[in-house]
Parts: C-alpha cells; sequence; structure tokens
C-alpha cells in the first residue's frame, strides 16, 4: 500500500486510501430478520470474529423547531450477529444524551429486540422499556443504557432510536470501525447551507462522500424578537440542504497492535466542527475561533492564564530563598523542584482550573493544569521568560494542528527560555527531571500559549536513548564456576520507568525478577542501582553473579537477560503506522573466559543488517581465541515512527534479531 495525502477542509491527513465504499449498498429495515441471516456459524473472512456487524446506520436531518431555530433529528438503526459468548459484552448499549445550557437532547422512538433461530424460524424477543436505565455522567451527560435479553451463542441483537437535538451547531460524527467486523456502515447528513461545517476525517479508507443538494422549507415557530429571521410567530424558510451519504462495506476490526499510541487515531470515522453561520441577507458569522482569538480568550481566563500576568504577591515568600540574582539556569531548576516535590497533582488530563491560582497555590495540590500554570507564574515572578503549552497526549490522539479545537487537548506543560535556550518542563510527574517530559508527551506538536501562539514540535522522532550494558565473565579460583559482574545504564526514559517501579515494589522484588529471567540457576549478589534519586540522570544497575556449568556440553547464551525472547511485531499485516515511543540505540559487550576445561565447539557467526537504508541497523560482532571470547551486538533505530510500507520490512527485520540472540555458544569437554 502506497502512502498518500488526502486534502480535506484545508487538513492535511497522511492516509493510505482503501476503497470499500458502496454507494448503492442495500437498505436495511428494522426487524426484518431472515433465517438466511444465521448462516454462515462463523464469519468467513476472519475465522476468529466473535461478533459481526451485519449493518451500522444513522441519519442526521435538520428540522424547525419552536425556538425560531434548529433542531437536528438523529435516527440510528444497527444489527449485529453474535457468534459467541466472549462477545456478549455487544449487547450492552450506551445512548449519550447532551444537555447545552438547557437545550437538552431527547430520546425517542427506542426500539430493541434479540432474535434466535428455532427450527427454522426467527424468534424475536423484544426489550421490556422498563429495562433502560439512565445515568448521570456529568451536569452535561446523561447515559440511557440497557443490555439485550435472552442472549445466546450464534443470535441477532438489533436496536433502533432518534434524538432530538437542539444543539443545531453541534453535528454528531460517526464511527465506520470498530472492535468487530462490519458489513455495511452508512451515515447520511442533511445540513442546510446556512451551516457551514469543517468536515475532519481519519483513517484508512476513502471517505469522499456522495453529495447531491436540493432545496427543502423549514417550518420555523416562536416568538423570539432576537431571532436572525423575523419576530412572526411562522417562518417558512427556503434552503439549501446539502446531502452527504458514506457508505463503506467489509471493514476488518481494528485491533490495538504493540506500538500505537492510540487506535482511536486510526479508526474510519468523520467529525464536524462548526466553522460559520450564513444568516440571511448577512455576512457570513464565524463560530470557529482562530488560534489568536482563543488565545486572547484563554489569558484572560481566570481559570487558566488570568493570573499569569499578575503581581502573584503571595509567592515571594517562597520564592526569596530560591532565586538566585546572577543564576537564572539554577534559579529556574530551584523554582521546578519547589513545585514539582511540594505540590501533588490530582488530575493528569486537564487544561483548565477548576479554581484560580492562588487557591490552588495555597492547597498545594491541583491538576496537571495548575501544577504547570503554578510554575509558569512562579518563573515569571522570578524575572524568567515562560508560557504554558497545550498537547494532546499520545493515549489522548493527534490534536489538528491547523484548527484551534480546544476539545482535543487534554494537557499542560511550560515551556521557559533561558539565555536563548528553550527548557520544557513538567512538574506534575514526581520523578521526572529539569527539562525533561514524560514520553506520552511526544505526540507530534503542542501550541505555545501566548500573543505569537505558535506550534511547539514534540515528535517522538527527537528522542534519542542511549542504553549501553557491558559483562565480564571469568572462571573462579578454583575453576568449578564462572563469575561475572553485570552493568547496565539505562536509558532516560527506561530509567524514568524504573524510577517509578520502584515506587510500587522494591529493589529486593526488582532483582528477585531478574534472578527468575534466566533459564539456568544462578546466584547473585552486590546487587545495586545508582542515581535513582537523581531524575536528571539516568539509572544504572548493576549486579555480580556466579553459574555452576552442568558437566558435559554447556550451552550459554552470552547475551544473558538482554537477549529478546519475541517479536513485537506478530500481525501479519498493518493498516497503520508503527509508533514507537523514542528511537534509539542499545549495546550489550560480553567479554568471557572460557570455561575451564572446556573447549568452543560452535560459536555463532557475526553479522550486520540494516533496516531500510537509514532507519536502524542490527550488528552481532562475536570472536574467540584459546581463552577468551568477545561479542558486542548492537540495536540501532534512528527513529520513533515507521509508515505502513515499512511494516513488513520491520517485522522482518525484528524476526531476524530475536532468532540472531537466541542463538548460543556451545562449550565441549577437552
Amino acid at each position: 500500500m502506497n502512502l498518500k495525502t488526502l486534502i480535506l477542509s484545508g487538513i492535511l491527513f497522511p492516509v493510505t486510501l482503501i476503497s470499500a465504499a458502496q454507494p448503492n449498498a442495500p437498505t436495511v429495515k428494522f426487524g426484518d430478520v431472515t433465517p438466511a441471516d444465521f448462516s454462515p456459524q462463523i464469519y468467513l473472512k476472519d475465522s476468529s470474529a466473535e461478533a459481526v456487524v451485519l449493518y451500522d446506520g444513522g441519519t442526521a436531518k435538520y428540522e424547525g423547531n419552536s425556538d425560531t431555530w434548529f433542531n437536528i433529528l438523529y435516527t440510528y438503526h444497527k444489527r449485529i450477529r453474535i457468534l459467541n459468548k466472549n462477545a456478549f459484552g455487544a449487547a450492552t448499549v450506551e445512548i449519550h444524551l447532551y444537555n447545552d445550557n438547557g437545550k437538552a437532547d431527547e430520546l425517542d422512538k427506542m426500539e430493541a429486540a434479540t432474535y434466535t433461530l428455532e427450527d427454522g424460524k426467527v424468534i424475536k424477543t423484544k426489550l421490556d422499556k422498563s429495562s433502560v436505565f439512565k445515568d448521570k455522567a456529568s451536569a452535561d451527560e446523561i447515559i440511557k443504557k440497557f443490555t439485550f435479553p435472552n442472549l445466546k451463542e450464534g443470535c441477532i441483537i438489533e436496536y433502533t432510536y432518534t434524538i432530538n437535538s437542539p444543539r443545531a451547531g453541534h453535528l454528531r460524527g460517526w464511527v465506520f470501525q470498530g472492535q468487530y467486523p462490519v458489513l455495511q456502515s452508512t451515515y447520511e447528513t442533511n445540513v442546510p447551507t446556512l451551516f457551514n461545517f469543517v468536515f475532519l476525517n481519519s483513517g484508512y479508507y476513502d471517505l469522499q462522500p456522495s453529495v447531491s443538494k436540493s432545496t427543502e422549507n423549514f417550518r420555523l415557530q416562536g416568538k423570539d424578537n432576537s431571532s436572525a429571521f423575523s419576530s412572526a410567530e411562522v417562518i417558512n424558510y427556503n434552503a439549501d440542504v446539502i446531502r452527504s451519504k458514506w457508505t463503506l462495506t467489509n471493514l476488518p476490526p481494528l485491533v490495538k497492535e504493540k506500538y500505537t499510541t492510540t487506535i482511536w487515531n486510526y479508526l474510519s470515522k468523520i467529525e464536524f466542527q462548526l466553522r460559520s453561520i450564513n444568516l440571511p441577507n448577512a455576512l457570513p458569522k464565524p463560530v470557529m475561533q482562530t488560534w489568536t482569538q482563543l488565545v486572547t480568550e484563554m489569558l484572560k481566563d481566570e481559570n487558566f492564564g488570568e493570573a499569569l500576568s499578575g503581581k502573584n504577591s503571595w509567592m515571594e515568600n517562597d520564592l526569596a530563598p530560591i532565586t538566585l540574582k546572577n543564576d537564572t539556569l539554577q534559579t529556574a531548576q530551584k523554582i521546578f523542584s519547589f513545585v514539582q516535590q511540594n505540590f501533588t497533582c490530582t488530575d493528569y488530563y486537564a487544561i483548565y482550573m477548576p479554581g484560580t491560582l492562588k487557591s490552588a497555590y495555597t492547597a498545594r495540590k491541583g491538576n496537571v493544569a495548575e501544577l504547570n500554570l503554578v510554575l509558569t507564574a512562579m518563573l515569571r515572578k522570578a524575572g524568567i521568560t515562560a508560557d504554558p503549552v497545550l498537547l494532546s497526549t499520545r493515549d489522548n490522539g493527534f490534536a489538528y494542528e491547523e484548527y484551534p479545537l480546544i476539545n482535543k487537548f487534554n494537557y499542560v506543560i511550560t515551556r521557559a527560555l533561558i539565555d536563548g535556550k528553550e527548557y520544557l518542563l513538567d512538574a506534575s510527574r514526581k520523578k521526572i527531571g529539569f527539562n525533561h517530559l514524560p514520553d506520552y508527551c511526544y505526540n507530534g506538536s503542542g501550541r505555545i500559549i501566548n500573543p505569537e501562539p505558535v506550534l511547539l514540535p514534540l515528535s517522538a522522532d527527537s528522542l534519542k536513548e542511549v542504553k549501553n550494558t557491558t559483562v565480564f565473565i571469568s572462571n573462579s579460583a578454583d575453576g568449578k564456576k564462572l563469575e561475572g559482574t553485570f552493568n547496565s545504564d539505562l536509558g532516560y526514559y527506561e530509567s524514568y520507568d524504573l524510577r517509578n517501579d520502584m515506587s510500587a515494589a522494591g529493589k529486593d522484588d526488582f532483582f528477585k525478577k531478574i534472578k527468575t529471567s534466566y533459564t539456568y540457576d544462578i546466584n547473585m549478589e552486590n546487587e545495586g542501582i545508582d542515581s535513582l534519586n537523581n531524575y536528571n540522570e539516568p539509572v544504572s544497575v548493576h549486579y555480580d553473579f556466579s553459574i555452576s556449568p552442568n558437566e558435559g556440553i554447556i550451552y550459554f547464551n552470552p547475551l544473558l537477560t538482554e537477549a529478546r525472547r519475541s517479536n513485537p511485531f506478530t500481525a501479519a499485516t498493518r493498516n497503520y503506522p508503527v509508533e514507537m515511543p523514542y528511537a534509539g540505540t542499545e549495546t550489550i559487550t560480553v567479554s568471557m573466559e572460557i570455561p575451564k576445561g572446556y573447549k568452543v565447539d560452535d560459536l555463532p557467526k557475526s553479522e550486520r543488517v540494516k533496516l531500510n537504508d537509514h532507519d536502524g541497523m542490527f550488528e552481532y560482532l562475536v570472536q574467540a581465541d584459546a581463552t577468551m571470547i568477545q561479542m558486542r551486538c548492537r540495536l540501532s533505530i534512528n527513529k520513533a515512527n515507521f509508515n505502513t510500507e515499512d511494516y513488513d520490512t520491520l517485522r522482518e527485520f525484528y524476526a531476524h534479531i530475536v532468532k540472531k540472540e537466541a542463538e548460543q555458544i556451545v562449550f565441549k569437554k577437552l
């Protein structure tokens, strides 16, 4: 498959175009289930499928309301074949209803039924409406939930409902793919040209809709003198309506594989964002802000940036002892450490403060936005240039760089400028160093929140981990054992992970796991972990060990526990990129004395293999003389992100590494 660039509404989306569109796909009616729908017993294109979505359809249509404006009428219809009990979870349905300033969605015309095949006849079991429960997710969201009755392996479940929504500027999107194969997915929107939406899509299917235009009459009722149309009680408004229809068929499930930020980035889906309203006889009324407009508002918002430009005299007592007049960098480091060690983060995903900056400062706790806005304010109070930065973490998905869609962001960090150098800071994590960010922050880019809101590059490709391991093995004085020393200088992010692990489990448990990972009996002593509390430095793990070889033939893997035992890329195909958290190099060097009374009978061959031209390299170099074996094994990955067309090569590359690193040196008695 070739990577192409699809241009939609001014946004560039890297996608692989796979045509699955069927504009003339058959219409499916609720309740029209036949015995033929229960065959075959398995989904032939994916015999491991636990359920198959036979049909998933929806429409969105505007109609006039009693507020001299518009509602959107959504109609949903879904039919699923449950192949085995592992898919019974698909029989629990949640319907999300929203409330926007008193304008609430209303659920109507809901039907649901389970179908089973008995003696060649379709038996229908209807859902009892009393089995529908309501949960209040938040002040602005209610969830209606139900589970289908009479569930059995092989049954078919089906439901339909409508939602009448007064939120005319919020056009719901559509997700075509999911956990199970989909035979047909269709979404249709009918939007008056009064509303100008930006169309946003993702995934690996061609999501260009079939489009037609017609003129419709809308009956708007009400006595609202502020109406954009007139103060009449009834208005008949003729408008052009754009009908857009998307239909995809035979969609495979999208399953998360290793090295995926979030599968949500790659599901085939469409979303809409209102750009402007085109009122009659008037210039278009912009709704979507520019980045400059949004940032101006955020900097005036008391729940974000208002206090950043204030005097904040209540910080002075804490700043006085950690402010150094002649060392700006050290002052910044001390301020960072003060916030990191004295404040507690209560929520790691937030972009606004629930209260004011002063209240968060006084409480000594808050969400990630509060802590890093406190850090920004303290740096500014000390005379250091600092700004907050909005970003979307890797598990939250991509944020659009061009459009200021604030709901796509979920995290705040701080950028400081000191002597012309940029420093990126996150005081919400206790064990991260100065000028380091957690690796989940590297998700493409962030947006600096200042009067010139430029992009801040945050690519995982820019992170370069370096790990070096050295092993020395020699014969014991009595010649009965092999004695060795192991020392591994970890990369920064492996060190960060280890520091967090040490908070949950102690040093003894850590080394116990290392010992059990050996495939033969080993004694360990003098275990140690250096620089565990120095968050700006990588961690060093070291221990001494001894092995008592069996008599006869000795099979020995010189990579010890560092050998990779499995290929991280198991799927035969992959339709979305490989996204590693960072690039880097791992090197293990082994110097080994040949066991006393033995000779080398078989030695792995040296080799060097490239990944593409410049994307990576694996080398395994080994040599032996009469008394010693020297080996160096190095893996270099020069970038973190790989496109789909690189997947087969990457999978073969790692398969070769796993096989090579499993090779053993064979020693035989003299």
